[in-house]
C-alpha cells in the first residue's frame, strides 16, 4: 500500500534506538515521505507527530492524524480524469485514489500509444482496484498526534526540548518537486508555502535536531563533521545508494552488500608472458568468478551489475581479461556488452582492445544467442571518457562506430558518456587473434 524509500536493515536500526526513547515520550518526524519511520515505530506506543510538504506524504498525514483530505481535480484534468470524481470524498477514499495515483497520473495527457492503454487499463480497472486499496486504508491501524505540513525547520523549532527527533531530508535538489509531479499536475490542494533547502537552512536543520536529548539523522551522504555521532551505514547492493544513520547515542551497525566471489582456476597472464603465439579462447564463468576478476581489474568507478553471461577469455592457456553481456534493452537485435577489462599487469598495453575483439566475436555471439533464444545481429557499449572519443573503442575495432556522445557523463566523473555500436560476430577468436596481433601487439611497456 506504502511507496517505501528507506531500506528494511535502516528500518531495523532506527527500530532499535528508538526502543531506547522512554515509551510515552512524543517522537516529531520531520519530511515524513511515506510514513516509514512512523509505521516501524508505531508498535513502541510513542506519541508521533509528522510533517511534510509534498501532495502525497500531506494527504497520507492528513488521513491517518484524522484530518480531512481536501483534494478536488483541476479544471483541465477532469475531461480525461472524470471517472475519479465519484471517488473523492475528502477521506480514506481520495487518499486511495492518491496512491493508485502514483502509478498512472503521469501517464494522463500523453499521446503514445503505451501511454494511452496505461491510463484506458486503469479506468477499466479502477473500481477494482480502489476497492482493494481503501480496503487496505481502512484496516491500517497507524495513528499520529498531529500532522504539520510545512517547512520542517518550523516543525522541529515547535518541538518539545524533551521529544525525540527524527527527519531523513531530501538533501538534494528537486527531490519533492519531481516525486509527485502527477498528483501536482492534475489536482488542487492546500499546498503549504516552504522555502528551499539552502546551506544556510540545512545547517540550521541540523543544529535544531541535534539540540535535544534523543535524535536521529539520515543522510545520502557522509558528513566528516558528524563523525563522532555517526551510529549506522546501510548498502543494501552494489549499486544502490548508502544511507548514513547519525544518533544522539544508541549501537553502531553496518549492512552492506556482500558479494560472493570464487577463485578462477587458470593461470593468469604475466607481465613478462608472450601473447604472439597459441590460441584465444572464450570460458563461460560463474558469477561468482566474475565477480573476482572484476573486483581485481575493473575500474572502481563504474558501478557493478548482474550480467547475463560472463567470459574469461585466454590466450595460449592463459587468462589474459573478461567481459560480459547483458540482454537486449531496446532493440531485440542488439546485445549489450556491459564490461570488458585486460589483467592489468600485462606489458602490452592495449591488451584492452584484443579483450573487446573477444566480446564481439563470432563464438561471443554464439553464447549470447543460445541463452536468449533468438538471434543477434548488432551489440553497442557505453564508454566514459575525458576524451570525445574512447582510445578503447575509438580506434581499431573493425565496424565499431561511435553513435552518441553525451556531455557531461552520467557517472558524474568523466567529461563524456560515448555510446558505440556494431555488427555482432563478424570476425571469429582467431580471426580477431591474428588482427590484434597484426595491429596492436607491438604496442609494449
Amino acid at each position: 500500500m506504502f511507496n517505501g524509500t528507506i531500506p528494511g536493515d535502516m528500518r531495523s536500526i532506527v527500530l532499535e534506538h528508538a526502543r531506547q526513547w522512554p515509551a510515552d515520550s512524543d517522537v516529531y518526524i520531520g519530511c515524513s515521505g511515506n510514513l516509514t519511520i512512523e509505521r516501524t515505530i508505531a508498535s513502541l506506543g510513542h506519541r508521533m507527530h509528522s510533517n511534510d510538504v509534498n501532495p502525497y506524504s500531506c494527504a497520507l498525514g492528513w488521513h491517518f492524524a484524522g484530518q480531512p483530505v481536501p483534494y478536488r481535480l483541476k479544471e483541465e484534468s477532469r475531461e480525461e480524469l472524470e471517472w475519479m470524481e465519484p471517488y473523492l470524498d475528502d477521506g480514506p477514499s481520495t487518499l486511495a485514489c492518491l496512491m493508485l495515483g502514483t502509478r498512472f497520473l503521469q501517464y494522463v495527457g500523453k499521446n503514445g500509444l503505451y501511454h494511452r492503454r496505461m491510463v484506458a487499463a486503469t479506468r477499466d480497472q479502477w473500481p477494482e482496484m480502489h476497492g482493494k486499496t481503501l480496503a487496505k486504508i481502512e484496516g491500517a491501524t497507524l495513528r499520529l498526534a498531529s500532522f504539520f505540513p510545512g517547512d520542517v525547520r518550523e516543525f522541529v523549532e515547535k518541538a518539545p526540548d524533551d521529544a525525540a527527533v527524527v527527519a531523513f531530508p531530501p538533501f538534494f535538489s528537486g527531490d519533492y518537486e519531481s516525486m509527485f509531479d502527477g498528483i501536482e499536475k492534475h489536482f488542487d490542494w492546500p499546498a503549504p508555502e516552504w522555502p528551499d533547502l539552502t546551506e544556510e537552512g540545512k545547517t540550521a536543520l541540523l543544529r535544531g535536531i541535534m539540540d535535544r536529548e534523543h535524535w536521529l539523522l539520515g543522510l545520502h551522504q557522509e558528513r566528516p563533521d558528524l563523525h563522532a555521532f555517526v551510529r549506522g551505514k546501510v548498502q543494501t547492493s552494489n549499486r544502490g545508494t548508502p544511507i548514513f544513520l547519525y544518533a544522539s547515542d544508541g549501537p553502531r551497525r553496518v549492512v552492506v552488500p556482500r558479494q560472493p566471489t570464487e577463485h578462477v582456476r587458470m593461470p593468469k597472464v604475466r607481465p613478462d608472458s608472450d601473447l604472439m603465439t597459441g590460441e584465444m579462447k572464450i570460458h563461460p564463468l560463474t558469477g561468482g568468478q566474475f565477480a573476482a576478476l572484476r573486483s581485481q581489474f575493473m575500474s572502481k568507478t563504474i558501478k557493478p551489475g548482474q550480467p547475463l553471461i560472463a567470459c574469461g577469455v585466454s590466450v595460449g592457456g592463459m587468462l589474459v581479461g573478461a567481459f560480459a553481456l547483458l540482454p537486449p534493452k531496446f532493440d531485440p537485435a542488439c546485445a549489450y556488452l556491459m564490461s570488458d577489462f585486460p589483467v592489468s599487469w600485462t606489458r602490452y598495453r592495449r591488451l584492452s582492445k584484443l579483450i573487446v575483439l573477444a566480446g564481439l566475436s563470432a563464438e561471443s555471439k554464439r553464447l549470447a544467442e543460445r541463452s536468449l533464444a533468438h538471434r543477434l545481429t548488432h551489440i553497442c557499449t557505453t564508454a566514459f571518457s575525458n576524451n570525445p572519443q574512447s582510445s578503447k573503442y575509438g580506434r581499431g575495432i573493425p565496424n565499431f562506430k561511435l553513435t552518441s556522445r553525451t556531455e557531461p557523463a552520467a557517472d558524474g566523473v568523466h567529461r563524456y558518456q560515448l555510446q558505440y555500436e556494431g555488427p555482432y560476430g563478424e570476425m571469429t577468436l582467431a580471426e580477431s587473434l591474428d588482427l590484434w596481433r597484426a595491429k596492436h601487439a607491438k604496442d609494449v611497456r
